[in-house]
């Protein structure tokens, strides 16, 4: 029988844990925060990491590690209270069984990377959030293969729950409190899940929420709320697609321009990003969202628990590259102060100035760093030799949103993708963003980059809007499409969006109609026009309604819709 052919040997194996307490208390914000998104997610709310064992162990150091593990870190043990009209709650044991899968491999034993493909979603009222895995070879513990819920841990808090796993495998001492070698590993950390959901309710840690708030609301109240506003390619359902860039000369452009202006290479690739669709789409102003890991917060460097959360961040391009990755830096770093929050309260927010606004936020640029958190283990080519730049696009992806950028490696290689609705953005057009990204940081690593100069590097046109778009306040706008929804929403085949100048350059939208239902007021009229925004780039509602008995005799004509009599009126706010 050929490797190949080497058959799987499996077996459970039920592990004794005891901890130091058990007991039931609130979600902090992160672990509510991922309940929130889950359903959206399927199986990406699960996943995988894995590490390699040290050798001379045996499987009953891998089984004492588990349960020691298990016993030091209370999120590991812990189930969870959900549902409609449930007060959210997490579940604490202190004693049990976990399980740890043994997986006979043979001389496959150090290259698998999974448990179950894909991985199974868990049930977290049951199912305590972690899956351990151990792969052997001929009975020598090989590889620690490890599924993860979202909801115990982010990237971070998987790698150091690894870590540690791994360490408790190469020394017997750390694995009974008390052990020499290495106390703190022994003994239980001292900030776990339940620590962190109780502080949340301090007047300290309420006063840093009211903060954030105040940072969220004034971004929301000041940056266009949509970057990717363009006339759609295609119409239908969103459909995601995946681009890719790989590239060793990229890599050290990026090193070299990093040095230079004392920022991170992530800061570059976003600056990058950010600065080519602000040019491809004729935009001054951005909102970015970018993930943030949190781990700067106190007590958080070393938690086991799910605390990642948004960054909102304001992009604006600057006359030069350089100018504008240094403000994107500072920028980005200001905005983690504000990155952890109650996800429910921000959400109030967002739908609420929405509605004042008459545009939902679209989160169109949305920035995963994983290059200091080992994402380069969610590379399928990794160890792949990389000659030049490779670009791929149109490939399958689970991830949705109109644009997502995620960087997995800045060094040796670079390794980043691009995520995108094609309804916004093309197969073609991502891929040759990526390209032109190329060209950009190549440049960028010889000296600055007038953005006047973009156009020079940029293998797009501009895109191009007809006579319906209008920009406002830096945000653009397509009137057909609203003045579209404008007449779903009032059921008058007839009603306009009219276009209105007022002082110092202001402008603003005003919606004429005759609805169907003579009891309808502005109000109603809104409230309907905003239930049917989502996902819809360019529409937005009027900033005041006038609302008529019914429509003029020429209802093309604005000013006769002006002349006409009208029942009510007012903003619907």
């Amino acid at each position: 029988m050929t490797a190949a052919e080497t058959p799987t040997l499996h077996r459970t194996v039920r592990v004794p844990f005891a901890g130091h307490r058990a007991g039931r208390w609130p979600m902090p914000h992160g672990q509510s925060n991922v309940f929130d998104w889950m359903p959206h997610e399927g199986t990406g709310a699960v996943f995988v990491v894995h590490a390699d064992l040290p050798a001379g162990r045996t499987v009953d150091d891998v089984l004492d590690a588990a349960g020691a593990l298990v016993s030091r870190h209370e999120g590991l043990r812990t189930v969870y209270e959900v549902g409609p009209g449930v007060e959210r709650a997490q579940v604490v044991s202190r004693s049990g069984h976990v399980e740890v899968t043994l997986l006979e491999l043979g001389p496959r034993a150090r290259d698998r990377t999974w448990i179950t493909d894909p991985p199974r979603p868990f049930d977290h009222a049951a199912d305590f959030p972690v899956r351990m895995a151990v792969t052997t070879d001929a009975g020598v513990p090989v590889r620690a293969v490890f599924e993860f819920s979202h909801t115990v841990a982010d990237l971070v808090g998987a790698n150091i729950v690894l870590d540690e796993f791994v360490g408790l495998v190469a020394s017997p001492a750390d694995r009974t409190a008390g052990g020499h070698a290495d106390q703190h590993r022994a003994d239980p950390p001292v900030w776990q899940p339940a620590d962190q959901a109780e502080y949340e309710r301090t007047p300290e840690a309420r006063r840093r929420m009211a903060r954030t708030l105040d940072y969220w609301r004034r971004q929301l109240h000041t940056l266009p709320p949509c970057l990717v506003s363009t006339p759609a390619r295609r119409q239908g359902p969103p459909e995601h697609r995946l681009a890719t860039l790989r590239s060793t000369p990229v890599a050290a452009a990026l090193a070299e321009i990093a040095k230079r202006a004392r920022v991170t290479p992530a800061s570059v690739l976003v600056t990058t990003t950010a600065t080519l669709l602000c040019w491809w789409t004729d935009t001054d102003r951005a909102m970015l969202e970018a993930l943030y890991s949190n781990r700067a917060l106190p007590r958080m460097q070393d938690f086991v628990g799910s605390i990642a959360q948004s960054a909102l961040v304001p992009f604006a391009p600057a006359p030069s590259f350089h100018e504008t990755l240094r403000q994107t830096h500072l920028n980005i770093f200001n905005a983690y102060q504000y990155a952890y929050f109650d996800a429910t309260a921000v959400e109030e927010l967002v739908q609420s100035i929405g509605s004042q606004r008459g545009c939902q936020r679209h989160r169109d640029l949305v920035i995963n760093d994983m290059s200091t958190s080992r994402g380069g283990v969610f590379d399928g080519r990794a160890g792949v030799p990389v000659r030049g730049t490779e670009v791929e696009s149109g490939l399958e992806t689970q991830t949705t949103g109109p644009v997502q950028l995620v960087i997995l490696r800045t060094r040796p290689t670079v390794v980043v993708g691009l995520t995108h609705d094609v309804r916004h953005v093309t197969t073609d057009e991502a891929a040759e963003l990526l390209w032109s990204m190329e060209r950009i940081l190549l440049t960028a690593a010889e000296g600055d980059i007038d953005y006047g100069r973009f156009g020079d590097l940029v293998g797009l046109d501009r895109v191009e809007r007809g006579d319906t778009w209008v920009e406002i306040d830096s945000a653009w706008i397509d009137l057909a499409l609203s003045e579209r929804v404008l007449r779903e929403a009032t059921g008058d085949p007839t009603a306009r969006v009219v276009l209105r100048d007022g002082p110092v350059g202001a402008r603003s939208l005003v919606g004429y109609a005759a609805p169907a239902d003579p009891r309808t007021g502005p109000r109603d009229v809104h409230r309907a026009i905003m239930a049917t925004l989502g996902g819809r780039h360019g529409a937005t509602a009027p900033d005041s309604y006038v609302l008529c008995a019914h429509p003029p005799r020429h209802p093309e004509d604005p000013a006769a819709w002006q002349a006409q009599p009208f029942r009510a009126a007012g903003t619907g706010r």
